[in-house]
């Protein structure tokens, strides 16, 4: 008896742990790819790299997420905790992916014709199909598609292997580089692939409005969605939280930071405009462990909103800033 009551508690534990809401973010440079976890702010909370990977699109299903390989036709289950991929997809009679939706029970997935496969990634049958695609997402009912010329167009795939076009839902997404697409149950996901400068990422309606949009935190991203992350007690990135305060904000020429490290190590702040396009940086040496706290003068700034991207040896932050 006190065995079973212990299991109970223990099943009650643990099924109230806390949970908070991430974003998954992919972006690409040359032959590397990362997944980075996001705090829903935009602010880096972890991030993972691949040699010879080119992640694009992204799913989400029962909370795990997927990522499609341009440099393979693969699609992989990733465990945000540890970086680890699990191939889900693996059809080389294909030779890339760069989007992929899921409709509950199956996967789509295109490389010339529309492909699609079940959970365990056993092949469903091709589509014709003549695009090229740069995310797909499903929202209950429709299969959506991004493709190459800026186009949200719709689909409906009732009819597998037949698609009808639903040509009076297609819409522009916020903008002509946005990459990847995922619905969140109310509006659709996407990012900018900008070389060179940082992009947004993009939360927006069926007609294309921008609800929110957020820096995002590297160059050439490719895929966005949002999952919910489980909190261990012993959560090291709380223990090692950046603690960035920034004051005053908004501000008129100087403005104070101050920061927790958890050791020695290399940090600077840039500054970005609202465009994401570099202006400065402010700041960057060497800083010793515990709080640090520094004064930084900026002037000759127009009056507006810019970001300032705090960057240490493992972790990125950005915060918005404000000046009058």
């Amino acid at each position: 008896m006190k065995k079973v009551l212990f299991v109970i508690i223990l099943l009650l534990f643990s099924a109230s742990l806390p949970a908070e809401e991430v974003m998954m973010f992919t972006a690409n440079q040359y032959f590397m790819s990362r997944i980075y976890t996001l705090s829903t702010n935009g602010t880096v909370q972890n991030y993972f790299s691949y040699d010879n990977y080119h992640f694009c699109d992204m799913e989400v299903v029962n909370n795990e997420l997927y990522a499609v390989d341009a440099f393979a036709p693969r699609l992989y289950k990733v465990d945000i905790d540890t970086g680890d991929l699990e191939v889900i997809i693996d059809d080389w009679s294909l030779f890339y992916f760069y989007d992929v939706a899921f409709d509950g029970t199956y996967f789509y997935v295109t490389e010339w014709d529309l492909n699609r496969y079940d959970i365990n990634g056993i092949k469903d049958g091709t589509a014709s199909f003549s695009e090229d695609v740069y995310g797909s997402a499903w929202d209950g009912q429709f299969l959506w598609m991004l493709n190459d010329n800026a186009q949200i167009k719709c689909w409906d795939v009732s009819l597998w292997p037949n698609l009808i076009e639903i040509t009076a839902n297609a819409f522009s997404p916020p903008s002509s580089t946005c990459r990847g697409l995922w619905f969140d149950g109310t509006y659709f996901w996407s990012t900018e692939g900008l070389d060179g400068s940082l992009g947004y990422i993009y939360q927006f309606d069926y007609s294309g409005q921008v609800i929110d949009q957020i820096l995002a935190p590297a160059w050439v991203g490719f895929g966005v969605c949002k999952l919910d992350q489980g909190v261990s007690i012993d959560d090291p990135y709380q223990d090692n939280a950046l603690k960035l305060t920034v004051a005053p904000n908004p501000f008129m020429n100087d403005i104070s930071v101050s920061f927790l490290l958890p050791e020695q190590e290399k940090i600077s702040f840039e500054l970005f405009d609202i465009r994401g396009k570099k202006i400065d940086t402010l700041l960057s040496g060497q800083c010793s462990a515990g709080m640090n706290r520094y004064q930084l003068n900026i002037l000759n700034l127009k009056s507006g909103v810019y970001f300032l991207k705090f960057i240490t040896e493992d972790s990125v932050e950005i915060q918005k800033i404000i000046h009058l």
